[in-house]
């Protein structure tokens, strides 16, 4: 679902923030980068990062299922004197 977008880390050395896919967060336990600004390299531990992300997915099937249920149309209740005897 969202291994295709991006995170911004940012450098504990220099501050410049690098990219990175989901997709490296989510295929092992640590990811390791190289900042493109001060060239230091960068160890992230995924494991936290994972657990929000499962947070996130949890609340937006949540959110989807929600407006799922508000889209089905309700049904009409009969007129006041439309009542058969």
């Amino acid at each position: 679902m969202f291994e295709d977008e991006t995170v911004d880390i940012e450098c504990p050395k220099c501050g410049h923030r690098n990219s990175m896919l989901v997709r490296g967060f989510e295929e092992s336990a640590e990811t390791h980068f190289v900042c493109v600004n001060c060239k230091t390299g960068v160890k992230v531990e995924a494991n936290e990062f994972r657990h929000r992300l499962d947070q996130m997915r949890e609340e937006l099937e949540a959110l989807e299922r929600d407006a799922a249920r508000e889209a089905k149309p309700k049904p009409k209740r009969p007129p006041k004197d439309d009542f058969q005897i």
